[in-house]
């Protein structure tokens, strides 16, 4: 029996639900704690949608919804939706305030269409049938899983790669596997509530290590992981960075993740982290769905509703020289007619898309698209936002401050809040969100030409925001672009610091980036950054100049961070001396601060405004 989706048109949630019905949303598990449902399974589930769509949510949902189950989506309207303020804009749109998506809406009417739910108004034709999910599965690998786990048992590669879209045995494989392993088993996942199938399946008890733990110890004992096997659940959600640490250590690893993801996207993962090994390995992929039925609808719905096939269905031509290939921008409007080649492309390139990069794209504003194509086949894409032209000079100083980051303009905001340039906000800008070329095609120079082709009319400078290493550096390098800004932390799922680079085109963008630059190269040697080794150059200067003072200030009074400030703290214990700062001194020689950071940073704070007042 398939699992069914039905629509309940209505403003209140339904009285005396069934007992077996679980609620998700704002009068139920709330959205963002819907992914601790991972791992359980439920009869039912209603899904109260009245204040927006969380795609994430519902993906989690379906996932967890029974064979012959009835997953019912609660809307406010119907007939009006595409003009309701969807209240999940507000985590991808940048503004602030919800805004309608009649993009989305468009496409979700269609898939509701496409697989023929029903759209009730009476709670009473809601139908909860009882379900022909049986508790008593069994625990014996299917002929696909047993062939898999032979494979595997025969120890002829390091590393193995296990596939699947949810409800395929991917986890009870897992189990299953570990009692057949002569070895220790170390367990890990981004959610441990994710791993109870695994658990349920195997007679033994893998030890459970989550990700951040199990990086720490391998650090300081990393004996422990000799001749242990190493299973990672939902790869992944889990960044390739630790991924790398983990394959450095262990002999055999089998990275299980979902293709359809939720976090980021399965091909895409196994793309990039291929890339990054040198040891030998192996993929695998179960096919046959076993929690419900072949062609399920709800599963088919999910799919489409999300363009969760876009990865798959993208089509790649491969690279042939004298090809004539055509760059152009395009609309938004004619491309959320047919965006599944651009979002596959996306998908395939950047493995953390997720279902908000979907939203964005099909309903977001102020964005711009430039298309490499072939023979009418997708080549490269840039994907870009329009930032600044903020001109409240109050809400500029409050930025600066730290006192508001209201949502949007990434890029300016930064340099405003770090590096102390208001003029980032108030310049008009255009930020490249994803660039993207076509594996077959790239080191061809198209990124390059995209980058060349974006019509730039009325703006002042180009941005963009990666994760620093040497190849994307010389990429940007090579557009024109100069780096101005590099993060405090690693990102959490590329491992690498943030970087931003600008390109001027106004001769007040260009303006804007040479007094970016000529800061950025100032302070860098005198930043403690661990990327300053490598990029630092010319002498150090240690002059005080207004700039500093200003930092100086902006940390002593407001929310200014103490990663941003180190060169002018430094430069003012080098004019001052270190009698006057007996802390901040403690903190530049030990390079540690003495207390947990908040409460440290508060002494610097105190130490440095009471300087500033006696002076």
């Amino acid at each position: 029996m398939s699992r069914q989706c039905q629509l309940l048109i209505a403003q209140n949630l339904p009285e005396n639900l069934p007992p077996d019905v679980l609620v998700v949303g704002e009068s139920g598990v709330p959205f963002a704690k819907t992914v601790n449902l991972l791992g359980q399974e439920f009869a039912h589930i209603l899904f109260d949608a009245r204040q927006g769509i969380h795609l994430e949510a519902l993906a989690i949902a379906a996932g967890t919804l029974k064979r012959g189950g009835t997953l019912c989506l609660l809307l406010a309207d119907w007939a009006n939706l595409a003009c309701r303020p969807d209240q999940d804009s507000l985590r991808w749109s940048g503004k602030q305030q919800a805004i309608a998506t009649p993009n989305f809406i468009r496409h979700f009417k269609q898939c509701v269409t496409r697989y023929g739910f029903p759209v009730l108004t009476a709670f009473n034709a809601v139908l909860f049938r009882q379900s022909d999910y049986s508790e008593n599965v069994s625990r014996h690998a299917t002929a696909a899983q047993q062939k898999i786990i032979e494979q595997i048992l025969q120890k002829k590669h390091d590393l193995y790669f296990l596939t699947a879209k949810r409800g395929r045995g991917k986890s009870a494989l897992l189990g299953i596997l570990a009692d057949r392993l002569k070895a220790p088993i170390f367990l890990t996942a981004a959610n441990k509530n994710a791993v109870e199938t695994l658990r349920n399946f195997a007679a033994s008890d893998p030890q459970f290590i989550a990700p951040d733990e199990l990086s720490a110890r391998l650090r300081q004992d990393p004996a422990f992981s000799k001749n242990a096997w190493l299973f990672v659940d939902e790869a992944a959600m889990i960044p390739l960075a630790q991924l790398q640490g983990f394959a450095r250590h262990f002999q055999h690893i089998l990275f299980s993740t979902t293709i359809h993801s939720y976090e980021g996207t399965g091909r895409g993962f196994e793309v990039k982290f291929k890339q990054k090994i040198d040891r030998t390995f192996l993929s695998f992929e179960l096919q046959q769905p076993l929690r419900w039925a072949e062609n399920d609808p709800l599963e088919l719905f999910i799919e489409d509703l999300l363009l969760l096939n876009a990865e798959e269905a993208f089509g790649r031509l491969d690279y042939a020289r004298q090809t004539d290939i055509h760059i152009h921008e395009i609309s938004q409007s004619k491309l959320v007619k047919s965006p599944e080649s651009f979002y596959g492309l996306m998908s395939l390139a950047h493995y953390r898309t997720s279902p908000i990069d979907l939203r964005r794209l099909l309903d977001g504003r102020k964005q711009r698209f430039c298309l490499a194509e072939c023979d009418e086949k997708l080549l490269g894409a840039i994907w870009a936002l329009e930032e600044g032209e903020i001109r409240d000079e109050y809400l500029l100083e409050q930025i600066r401050r730290g006192k508001r980051r209201p949502k949007g303009n990434l890029v300016p905001q930064a340099l405003c809040f770090h590096e102390n340039l208001p003029q980032a906000c108030r310049l008009r800008s255009l930020r490249i969100s994803r660039i993207a070329v076509a594996p077959h095609w790239q080191r061809q120079h198209i990124g390059r030409k995209l980058v060349d082709s974006i019509e730039c009319r009325h703006t002042d400078f180009l941005s963009v925001s990666f994760g620093y290493t040497e190849q994307l550096v010389r990429f940007w390098l090579q557009c024109g672009f100069i780096l101005v800004h590099l993060g405090e932390h690693q990102d959490a799922s590329s491992g690498c610091y943030s970087a931003i680079a600008l390109k001027g085109l106004s001769a007040q963008g260009a303006e804007l980036v040479r007094v970016a630059e000529r800061q950025f190269r100032r302070n860098l040697p005198l930043s403690f950054h661990p990327l300053a080794a490598n990029l630092a150059s010319g002498e150090t200067d240690w002059t005080l100049n207004e700039t500093d003072w200003q930092s100086l200030k902006d940390f002593a009074n407001f929310h200014r961070t103490l990663f941003s400030v180190q060169p002018a703290i430094r430069r003012l214990l080098n004019r001052f001396g270190e009698r006057n700062f007996p802390h901040i001194f403690a903190y530049l020689t030990k390079k540690q601060l003495p207390f947990n950071k908040k409460k440290s940073v508060e002494y610097l704070r105190l130490e440095i405004k009471q300087f500033l007042l006696k002076k």
